[in-house]
């Protein structure tokens, strides 16, 4: 059997003005559009949006003592990327003002303790540090959550 044997009702569907090659190339692009929306719509469905959710510590399989060290190094970094422990929310940090935005009500401060920067919030009225501006803080600022620093003072 040919294929445009097979596929004669659905290119008679098509303009009698195109050729037979068209005919053929718009039904194949037609068939693999389909295609590809039924694959979409089937991991839709199944609730595959990505790679699957990291185990959490605590349900991570632990690592015995009978094991080699390369089975100890592949734990580890089936464990995830190593990550800093979270700073002291009681301990001073400092750091320098790298953006205020006024309309928002908050502000970025840069600290080579922390990876991402410290957001912060504005006093009412006015800003009490500038950008470029060295400052203290401390707040909630970690490795594993967005840091925030809670009070903000000028370092003297």
């Amino acid at each position: 059997m040919d294929i445009q044997e097979i596929l004669s009702p659905v290119t008679a569907l098509l303009p009698a003005a195109w050729d037979e090659t068209t005919r053929l190339l718009v039904v194949a692009l037609a068939g693999a559009l389909i295609l590809v929306l039924a694959v979409v719509l089937l991991a839709r469905l199944a609730g595959g949006r990505g790679a699957k959710a990291a185990l959490p510590m605590e349900a991570a399989p632990p690592v015995a003592l009978s094991d080699g060290p390369a089975m100890v190094m592949l734990a580890e970094a089936a464990a995830g990327p190593a990550r800093a422990p979270d700073l002291d929310p009681d301990e001073w940090v400092s750091g320098n003002v790298i953006h205020l935005d006024r309309y928002k009500a908050v502000g970025l401060i840069r600290c080579d303790r922390v990876k991402s920067p410290v957001q912060f919030k504005l006093a009412p009225g006015r800003a009490p540090v500038r950008v470029g501006q060295k400052v203290r803080f401390k707040g909630r600022h970690g490795a594993r959550r967005r840091p925030v620093a809670d009070v903000v003072e000028r370092a003297g």
